[in-house]
């Protein structure tokens, strides 16, 4: 496939697994352009040259400011988007957010502001660019997640709930809302959830990219989680290279014919 005019996105494109993510769709031969985001608009153009300086020729990097979960900022981005590239082919939605274990912020402190930008910021910007994604040519969309979403921190009935064939994005939505209600009534654990809000904004995150897969059959949509990476959110304390990270969301974004609506851990495919 020749890479003339094709378009990757990469949120949080500009330190970490991001930076990685970006640097190697720029160098798989694929894309001409590499459209990378930051929240520090002080950094961007040092980030770009530095990738830029590592690029095939031909390969174009740009990197525009992004407060993922910040309404104009998101329809900001979109609309620059448009106006440069009128398409995206592949979407890697990489920025997110963290608390650390030894936070003291309580849990119900932590969790709108993981909600907000971990599921419904990566949510609406997704909405957004989904005209965009569908211009494509072969389309990716790609969500990097984590083992934390797993399952296995929810009830059956819960477990059920997200894995619904039938699930819609307002139906998630509602589910996610009702979590926040439980943590801030405290009541979460015997309502069937999780403890952790991190956790739960994955697992989220994994059952709107099922359903994202159902509604969009033109559009290969999928999840990968990169392990346990040293990286700003890990405070380095990560067992893996976040270069070795990448790599296992670069696959699906890059190889021919991948699945759609699966999970990618370790470079297979994975259960939930």
């Amino acid at each position: 496939m020749s890479n003339k005019g094709r378009v990757a996105v990469v949120t949080g494109g500009d330190k970490g697994i991001g930076y990685h993510i970006a640097l190697q769709l720029g160098s798989s031969g694929l894309f001409e352009h590499i459209c990378i985001t930051c929240q520090d608009h002080n950094q961007a153009q040092s980030v770009v040259d530095e990738l830029q300086n590592q690029m095939p020729t031909g390969v174009n990097v740009c990197c525009s400011e992004l407060v993922l979960g910040d309404t104009m900022s998101m329809a900001g981005f979109a609309k620059m988007v448009e106006e440069r590239y009128s398409k995206i082919d592949v979407l890697v939605n990489n920025a997110g957010m963290a608390f650390t274990h030894s936070d003291p912020t309580p849990l119900e402190d932590q969790c709108k502001t993981t909600m907000n930008i971990n599921f419904r910021g990566t949510c609406e910007l997704t909405e957004k660019l989904l005209p965009l994604l569908r211009q494509g040519t072969d389309p990716r969309l790609i969500n990097v997640i984590s083992a934390e979403g797993r399952l296995s921190q929810l009830s059956e009935d819960r477990q059920m709930q997200f894995t619904d064939d039938n699930l819609t994005m307002d139906q998630l939505y509602s589910l996610v809302d009702e979590y926040e209600r439980d943590v801030l009534a405290r009541n979460h654990l015997e309502k069937g959830w999780g403890n952790s809000c991190y956790g739960m904004s994955k697992l989220a995150l994994i059952a709107a990219t099922k359903v994202w897969a159902h509604q969009e059959p033109g559009i290969k949509v999928d999840c990968c989680d990169p392990g346990y990476c040293k990286t700003d959110m890990t405070h380095m304390k990560g067992e893996r290279d976040p270069a070795d990270g990448a790599k296992c969301i670069v696959m699906p974004a890059t190889m021919a014919n991948p699945p759609t609506g699966q999970i990618f851990s370790d470079y297979m495919i994975a259960s939930w």
